[in-house]
């Protein structure tokens, strides 16, 4: 927002050059001071700066000169055609030479001023537009000026004082309220901002700018509804122009309306096919909506415009991963280079991928590797011991991860990965402590109370205490089947069978194949009675690749040597 009111002095100069060329309102005074032959020139001048011409039209202006040089009228007239040529300080010394002759020719001044705004001479401009002011006290366009420059200084409340003065004397000005409204918005006025640009509005219904700066400020009060609706009546007035539509489908983004934001990107690619900024925000509006040929597509043509865009190149990447092609996904995130704000990411995801085939070793390397160029990342260190953890490499999981520790001590997720690898190295005392600390730093940490809760079910003790922390666990995550699974042991573990077969049931509706949630509930219903349906749980935990078959068969072994004593 700020950006866009600071602009305003930047193009100051091209606004206050004006169109008209040398009738601007101004045409028999100028012509009665004019000889014949000066102006013939000028008018000539004119008829070309009318047809576009500014090299003819300039021409033209120094013929006149040439007859008159001195006169004020025709100094100007040249000057703003260098503007228009962007030749400011060529066009800087025809008006002073027009101001020394007619101190009071007010366009020379307000031209100057422009042109002194945009090349730095910001004191001189303010003095040049406050001399045009008392010259002309209804400049709109001198009111926006020059509370722009005050704003450029930090001088806001000047700023503002200036078109208050400009609201006070143009009520009726869409344009006073919406400059207004665009300096409050820059000041984090927000509610002050979107009153004035709602009474621009009010006055020019159809004001494209004043329909955009509140769509802006209603983003920032986080209204995003409003905003959408906004934008949309500024892209009724102009369907055609991108920049509209690339804010709607910004904010319908924010709104969780993702196929109406790839409805408006779709639009934006017809009207700016190369515009590769477009196509890469399209690849990923896409990758969200799990179109992923789509998004691949979008990716590789700004690659092959810029193949050293890092970014895409991972977005690229995670489509290829997202869309099930683990060799192209690693390919393109091994292209990235170390230099890259994403390779560590990257990188990452190749290690997950190479786990997640199997290559667990491999993985490791990539981490490790990582680790050396990341030393003080303690995340990652938290990661390579999660897969040496996994990997059963526990002596140096645990070398890691109390490495994680010592960087940061109060990380509660490097607590509980450490207590994780206590647990299997059988260190009870130090698994329990270590998952206490995770959840005295972590209050939230709902795995910690889940896995220290289901240590105790496990190991047949401090069954109260367990109950509480599964209890905790499932108040921040009530669906979770893990966390249900762990409640139904400790009943189970307190011979509240009725009430375990409950819980694993509904555990199951959320997670079904679960090995170990089916184990559990061919115990719960082996010790209730239910001998031939719990068969049929031990069973298909053995099909879900329960880690330890035999022990799941002795368990249906039992089952059918009790039915047979029973005959």
């Amino acid at each position: 927002m700020k950006a866009k009111i600071l602009a305003v002095t930047v193009a100051a100069v091209l606004l206050t050059a004006h169109d008209g060329g040398a009738f601007h309102g101004n045409a028999t005074g100028v012509s009665a001071r004019l000889q014949g032959l000066a102006y013939s020139q000028f008018l000539s001048g004119y008829m070309h700066y009318r047809a576009g011409d500014l090299d003819a039209a300039l021409d033209s202006y120094r013929k006149a000169l040439q007859y008159q040089e001195n006169e004020p009228a025709i100094l100007y007239e040249t000057a703003n055609v260098l503007v228009k040529k962007g030749r400011l300080e060529e066009a800087r010394e025809y008006l002073e030479k027009a101001l020394a002759v007619d101190d009071t020719h007010v366009r020379s001044r307000y031209l100057l001023a422009g042109i002194l705004a945009t090349t730095g001479d910001k004191e001189r401009a303010i003095s040049l537009y406050s001399r045009v002011l008392s010259d002309d006290p209804d400049s709109e366009e001198a009111y926006v000026h020059l509370s722009t420059l005050y704003a450029e200084r930090g001088e806001f409340a000047r700023a503002e004082e200036t078109l208050d003065i400009l609201v006070g004397k143009r009520p009726d000005s869409f344009l006073a309220y919406y400059y207004r409204g665009r300096l409050r918005a820059i000041q984090k006025k927000f509610e002050p901002a979107l009153s004035d640009f709602d009474r621009s509005l009010s006055i020019h219904p159809a004001f494209a700018g004043a329909l955009l700066d509140s769509g802006g400020v209603l983003e920032l009060m986080g209204r995003n509804a409003e905003a959408e609706e906004r934008y949309r009546r500024a892209l009724a007035l102009d369907p055609d122009d991108p920049a509209i539509r690339e804010r709607l489908g910004r904010v319908l983004i924010l709104e969780k309306k993702i196929d109406m934001a790839v409805d408006q990107y779709e639009e934006l690619k017809k009207f700016s096919e190369g515009n590769l900024d477009f196509r890469a925000k399209l690849g990923l509006l896409y990758l969200d909506r799990e179109r992923y040929d789509d998004a691949i597509t979008e990716f590789l043509f700004v690659l092959a415009a810029r193949p050293q865009n890092s970014q895409v190149r991972f977005f690229l990447g995670t489509a290829y991963e997202a869309k099930g092609l683990p060799q192209e996904a690693e390919r393109e995130f091994r292209e990235i280079p170390e230099s890259s704000p994403v390779y560590r990411d990257a990188m990452l995801h190749v290690a997950m991928s190479l786990g997640r085939q199997d290559r667990v070793d491999e993985a490791i390397v990539v981490t490790a590797s990582l680790r050396e160029k990341f030393p003080d990342d303690v995340p990652l260190l938290i990661f390579l011991g999660t897969q040496l953890e996994g990997a059963k490499r526990y002596q140096e999981a645990l070398d890691v991860l109390n490495e994680a520790v010592q960087k940061d001590p109060e990380n509660a997720s490097a607590r509980f990965s450490l207590g994780v690898v206590y647990d299997k190295l059988g260190n009870l005392d130090m698994l329990i402590s270590s998952m206490e600390k995770a959840i005295e730093l972590d209050a939230g940490h709902a795995t910690a109370m889940n896995y220290l809760g289901y240590t105790y079910a496990d190991r047949n003790m401090r069954l109260a205490e367990a109950e509480s922390l599964i209890l905790r666990a499932l108040t921040i995550r009530p669906d979770d089947g893990y966390f249900i699974d762990s409640l139904a042991w400790v009943y189970y573990r307190k011979g509240d069978y009725p009430r375990a077969e409950a819980e694993l049931r509904r555990a199951l509706t959320f997670i079904p194949d679960d090995p170990v949630i089916l184990e559990h509930m061919g115990d719960i219903l082996s010790v209730g009675g239910k001998r031939e349906e719990a068969a049929v749980f031990f069973e298909k935990a053995i099909s879900q690749g329960h880690e330890k078959p035999e022990e799941i068969r002795s368990k249906l072994n039992q089952i059918q040597k009790a039915g047979s004593t029973a005959q």
